[in-house]
């Protein structure tokens, strides 16, 4: 294709339509994403979340990735914004800036972001700005929050720069005082590893002795599978939102010994769940949004079942 040889007229035609295609083809991406999202797909590639998917298998910058999992959950909840996007009357960047005052003013009506998305349809990204900025203020949410900055300076350290309250330092103080420990970072090091013992200890023990038929893992085992995994979930490497799960399901004669667990992530566990009992069956838990808020209070301690 040599763009030289159209015309003036063929260029901006094509160019047109193109984009056309282009918005279309946005809209697609984002359908692709959710899917993967639902079936959690991402966990049997050893990725911690959608988000860290899009980054190394997708190849997305963290704005990227992040502007589009934001609009791909909003779409989710409002499909009538799909033909918006495709149509080109509603852009990424605007579902976003909208997105953010849904969090800031807590408007959960679906009637009401409707209707604000109805007001920035076919505005430019400087107009949409103006309007989220005046409706911010009218919902009084423009105050700056306090942000916690972190820049790596080398392969084993980071630089942090966040503010703290004075009761946040006089507490600092105290722990300073009580360890006769100067350095911050073997301060919050400590808090860290007092903090995650006693979650091991406390979250998980029960006053009642457990049964051999019972779903309730005891201490030890979970202190054992624990110091294996080093703190980390066993697939993915996350140490975030940690759970112990039976690697054979309680559901299907699992038991409660070390070999039978492992610790996950949350979202890896949901993955191990749909392969165990089917996307179908595990669907009603892991993606509520299509069902009652009563009936997911009812049956979510009995999903594995």
């Amino acid at each position: 294709m040599d763009l030289k040889n159209y015309s003036d007229k063929e260029l901006l035609a094509k160019t047109k339509n193109l984009i056309r295609e282009e918005q279309k083809l946005l809209s697609i991406i984002l359908s692709h994403l959710e899917e993967i999202e639902r079936r959690k797909l991402y966990s049997d590639l050893g990725y911690q979340s959608l988000f860290d998917y899009a980054l190394k298998e997708l190849c997305y910058t963290e704005q990227q990735a992040w502007r589009r999992i934001n609009a791909m959950r909003v779409m989710r909840k409002l499909p009538e914004l799909r033909n918006q996007l495709n149509d080109g009357s509603l852009s990424l960047s605007n579902i976003n800036m909208a997105s953010s005052l849904f969090k800031d003013a807590k408007i959960n009506s679906k009637e009401k972001q409707l209707e604000i998305f109805a007001e920035i349809k076919n505005t430019t990204k400087q107009a949409c700005e103006e309007k989220i900025f005046e409706l911010k203020r009218e919902y009084g949410v423009l105050k700056t929050p306090g942000k916690t900055i972190i820049k790596k300076t080398s392969q084993h350290s980071s630089r942090v720069h966040v503010n703290l309250s004075s009761e946040t330092l006089l507490k600092l103080e105290k722990i300073k005082n009580l360890t006769k420990e100067q350095d911050l970072d073997k301060i919050i090091s400590l808090m860290a590893d007092s903090y995650i013992k006693q979650k091991i200890e406390v979250k998980c023990e029960h006053k009642k002795t457990p049964i051999k038929n019972s779903r309730y893992i005891p201490r030890k085992v979970k202190e054992i599978v624990y110091k294996r995994a080093n703190g980390e979930c066993e697939n993915c490497q996350s140490t975030h939102r940690l759970e112990y799960e039976h690697i054979v399901p309680f559901a299907m004669g699992g038991t409660n010994d070390v070999s039978n667990i492992s610790l996950f992530c949350s979202n890896c566990n949901k993955r191990k769940a749909i392969k165990d009992f089917g996307l179908k069956k595990m669907d009603r838990y892991l993606n509520p949004q299509h069902t009652s808020g009563t009936e997911i209070l009812r049956k979510s301690n009995q999903y594995r079942q």
